[in-house]
């Protein structure tokens, strides 16, 4: 007689739902479908709550009349509409984060180098640059910035002013000049190894600078004095700069420089490809800088050598009549409007520096950067810079000291061990936190609002004081930070890529 079967739970069941996956699957769709639902119960409420006091969020509001004003604005004014006013806070925001990470990487880098230097004085007052900022609160840093180091600077009409206005002769100043270039020339070429080449590159630099100097007496006079503009106020309003303004030259001078960019690219890569066939060093960078500077130097020449209008109608300021003048004499007598100097100067980029107003207290011309911006960019740049340096540190400390000892064995220079040797290879070990690091820093640039610098979150929140949109104004918040966030993330992963080891 055949005994009974016993039948089991795994033998009842079907496959499908004995399968690992598929029970895993249906546990992350039904975790997906809760959260779904209580969005959805989420967004219900509140909708229901905000329709009560007619504010159901939508992004229509954002067409209307803005009505208010924003420093560090631009072209902006009260009568544009709420998405123009976003819109700027979103600049500002983006010129806080883009140029406070090349400052801050540039410091880092900086200081994580010095923190391992063989000086006592260098290596302890670093330490102590990182050891004191690492441990302050940012904010107190930002308020720091703005309310002791920038409240102590003099007023607009005692300003700090660089270069010190006056008239100087030209001979001292390329003297003075000359000697720096001649020392650099030196010092640079101190590290080659190869003396051919050390010398050689002495000999065509000093040469260079000597002809400089003998055209420069030849053209202008030995004596002749040039009287000097200041280019930068530093006052308690902020630091006005000079502008640069592209004239209708500009575009002929550069195609001369993108043709120098490009020819820089194919010296480089053809020097390299010398340098992996032969084992001989080729000095790669003085010859791409040259290609840039020499090919931006003859567009600069030659687009100097177009004609210029020989007589020109202008504004007399004493009777406000139109007359005709010399271009050269109303040139130098100032009678020119920019859109004149634009249209016939000779120079592709017009150096306007920053000029007052008659009282003495506003800009007028140049580019004015405030106490706010200066306070949030120089509180951000230092203390993230100083988690960037131990970062730098700790990955040149991730080299191993075999590779250090080969390369003093081969006689290799410091810098070129520095350059060639040690930060490739530390570059795979400091590139991800550094990247933690710059998302801090675009995050941290939300507390701007304590000094009342008009970045993304200060506009929003005067848009939602106004037009009541607390919720779409949030979700526009969370949506630019995000957005600027996941930029950073993915050019970071991008460079990662590039210098991480590639294994089978």
């Amino acid at each position: 007689m055949q005994a009974p079967v016993e039948t089991t739970t795994q033998n009842v069941l079907p496959a499908v739902f004995r399968d690992a996956r598929i029970l895993k699957g249906v546990a992350q769709l039904a975790f997906l479908v809760i959260v779904v639902l209580l969005m959805n119960n989420l967004s219900t409420r509140i909708n229901t709550a905000l329709d009560a006091t007619n504010q159901t969020p939508n992004f229509e509001f954002l067409q209307n009349r803005a009505g208010f004003g924003i420093a560090d604005s631009g072209d902006y004014s009260s009568s544009d509409r709420y998405i123009d006013a976003f819109r700027v806070g979103f600049v500002n925001t983006i010129r806080v984060v883009s140029l406070g990470l090349l400052a801050t990487t540039l410091i880092g880098v900086l200081v994580g180098i010095f923190l391992l230097s063989s000086n006592f004085l260098l290596r302890t007052l670093s330490r102590a640059y990182v050891e004191v900022l690492r441990n302050t609160p940012v904010l107190l840093q930002i308020f720091a910035w703005f309310f002791v180091a920038i409240f102590a600077l003099p007023t607009q009409q005692e300003a700090f002013a660089f270069p010190q206005e006056g008239i100087r002769s030209l001979p001292l100043l390329q003297y003075a000049l000359s000697l720096v270039i001649i020392l650099f020339i030196w010092q640079y070429t101190g590290g080659m190894r190869n003396p051919i080449w050390r010398t050689r590159v002495r000999q065509g630099g000093i040469t260079i600078v000597l002809l400089v100097n003998l055209l420069g007496i030849v053209l202008v006079g030995s004596g002749s004095p040039i009287e000097f503009r200041p280019g930068i106020y530093i006052s308690i309003k902020g630091v006005a700069i000079f502008e640069l303004i592209p004239s209708a030259s500009f575009g002929i001078w550069m195609v001369f420089v993108v043709i120098g960019i490009v020819a820089a690219a194919a010296l480089w890569r053809y020097f390299g490809f010398l340098t992996e066939s032969t084992g001989r060093p080729f000095p790669r960078t003085s010859y791409t800088m040259t290609a840039v500077i020499g090919f931006a130097l003859l567009g600069w020449i030659i687009v100097g050598m177009r004609p210029t209008p020989s007589i020109i109608s202008v504004v007399d300021e004493d009777d406000d009549r139109v007359v005709e003048m010399e271009y050269e004499d109303a040139f130098e007598s100032g009678l020119l409007t920019i859109e004149q100097e634009l249209a016939f100067t000779r120079q592709p980029l017009i150096f306007r520096p920053p000029t007052l107003d008659r009282r003495g207290r506003n800009i007028e011309t140049g580019i004015e950067i405030s106490p706010s911006y200066l306070a949030v960019f120089l509180g951000l740049v230092v203390y993230t810079s100083a988690f960037i340096a131990e970062i730098v540190r700790a990955g040149i400390q991730a080299v191993p000291k075999g590779q250090l000892e080969a390369s003093r064995a081969l006689g290799i220079s410091q810098g070129e061990m520095l350059r060639l040797i040690i930060l490739p290879q530390a570059l795979r070990v400091i590139i991800p936190p550094m990247g933690n690091q710059y998302l801090n820093l675009a995050k941290n640039s939300s507390l701007a609002i304590a000094v009342a610098y008009t970045d993304i979150f200060q506009v929003t929140n005067t848009i939602i004081n106004q037009s009541g949109q607390s919720v779409t104004g949030i979700i526009m918040i969370m949506l630019a930070y995000l957005s600027i966030s996941l930029t950073i993330s993915l050019g970071m992963n991008l460079v990662n890529q590039r210098f991480q080891l590639v294994t089978r």
